[in-house]
């Protein structure tokens, strides 16, 4: 026997309502809604695959279901008379936010679940598609059409979960982030890249910080995200860094970046202005800013960018120009011992890295400037001072005295 009109057969004698009827077939046919499909099963006695067709669908079929009472249902319980009302309720939800792009979600009643499941378990599930997939579309559609905005699977503005469950019928939204990328420069060698929380008190405001909770008066995340976090009234911003320079060095190579504003409320901004607002302050500059994609802020933190550095250096004694020669022995590769500030956070351990080129000149009394172009990972000070015989070869090394560096500038950031 034809195994479509066998179980067609047998879910006929069954109290389903087309949505439910026709749903055991989802995957028949193509342009037909579930209970176009349900009506086709009603109209067709000797029922074949190939009726699954927009041009057998009966004139009388109708949205909520034409042969019962929709809330008589033993799967939906009349859920699918009740797609506006959700719909609505959406909407609604969507008041305050600005978006172009949504999902819906559904938490069905248990019962209903419970209720498929048993179906399902009798008559199988060959060709189904779940009561929740069939209400989200269909509320999607509902609310599409009303706000002229777009389902988006992949990343939506926000997704609207619809609580079904009784008692519970509410809307809970799921607010995605705002990603913007950027690149910005730090002119200021007193300015961390992120809020520094006192050490003492750990952000809770202390004598030793003045009660301000913090080590340092601002940073480059709180220059850049003060306008952003005006405009989009989000809660809150984290700040995505490609790495991050000293406190006490200038970037002046645009370091990448990405700002993740926290469940915006607007997010149709104007971003060159914005650009132009940040680039007011003397202290840091942002260039290239455009949305970010949803996964450019974790390859921006896992990328390994190799990098080019200004140094300024002081030595303890002076030293003839022509000994500076003697620091191409450290173009090749480092070994690095984890420096002695850094040890409260990293692992120790010897870390090997390459640097690509050097290039040394005497500007003053035990004084002299470096250009490096060292991989990624490279604590560039301590190849300058050996860090106690931490870092070898190095500079102080080489040239035979202790050396300091005294200012350091990140001119360049592998993109």
């Amino acid at each position: 026997m034809n195994p479509v009109k066998e179980k067609a057969d047998a879910l006929l004698e069954e109290k389903l309502c087309d949505h439910c009827l026709g749903r055991q077939f989802a995957k028949l046919g193509y342009g037909l809604e579930n209970y176009e499909r349900g009506a086709i099963i009603r109209k067709e006695p000797d029922l074949e695959e190939s009726d699954f067709d927009p041009e057998n669908v009966p004139e009388e079929a109708e949205f909520e279901g034409s042969n019962i009472d929709s809330s008589e249902c033993k799967v939906c319980g009349g859920l699918f008379a009740r797609v506006d009302e959700y719909a609505d309720m959406v909407i609604s939800s969507f008041d305050r936010y600005e978006l172009s792009t949504f999902l819906v979600g559904i938490r069905p009643p248990e019962s209903v679940i419970a209720a498929e499941e048993d179906l399902w378990e009798d008559y199988g599930v060959e060709f189904t598609e779940p009561v929740k997939t069939e209400l989200s579309r269909l509320i999607g559609k509902r609310v599409e059409k009303e706000l002229g905005i777009e389902v988006d699977f992949e990343r939506a503005d926000i997704m609207a979960v619809v609580d079904m469950r009784e008692g519970k019928e509410r809307i809970e939204l799921q607010v995605n982030s705002l990603l913007v990328y950027g690149q910005y420069n730090k002119y200021s060698r007193e300015l961390p890249q992120t809020e520094w929380h006192c050490r003492n008190c750990r952000g809770d405001g202390c004598d030793e910080c003045d009660w301000t909770g913090k080590n340092y008066p601002t940073s480059v995340q709180e220059i850049i995200q003060e306008p952003f976090m005006r405009e989009t009234k989000a809660i809150d911003a984290k700040f995505h860094g490609g790495g991050r320079e000293d406190v006490d060095a200038k970037c002046l190579g645009k370091r990448e970046f990405v700002l993740e504003l926290r469940e915006p409320i607007h997010r149709d901004l104007d971003l060159e202005a914005l650009a132009e607002e940040v680039n007011e302050s003397e202290d840091v500059e942002i260039f290239n800013v455009r949305p970010a994609g949803k996964d450019e802020a974790a390859e921006i933190k896992q990328k390994h960018a190799d990098k080019r550095y200004r140094a300024l250096v002081e030595l303890e004694e002076d030293i003839e120009e022509e000994s500076l020669e003697k620091l191409q022995e450290i173009v090749g590769e480092v070994k690095q011992f984890t420096p002695n500030r850094v040890q409260h956070r990293r692992a120790e351990k010897v870390r090997k890295r390459e640097v690509f080129e050097i290039e040394a000149e005497r500007v003053g009394e035990k004084k002299i400037e470096l250009e490096i172009e060292a991989e990624a990972g490279t604590y560039i000070k301590e190849l300058i001072s050996s860090d106690e015989g931490n870092t070898e070869p190095s500079v102080s090394d080489i040239l035979g005295t202790k050396a300091e560096c005294v200012e350091l500038d990140v001119l360049w950031v592998e993109k």
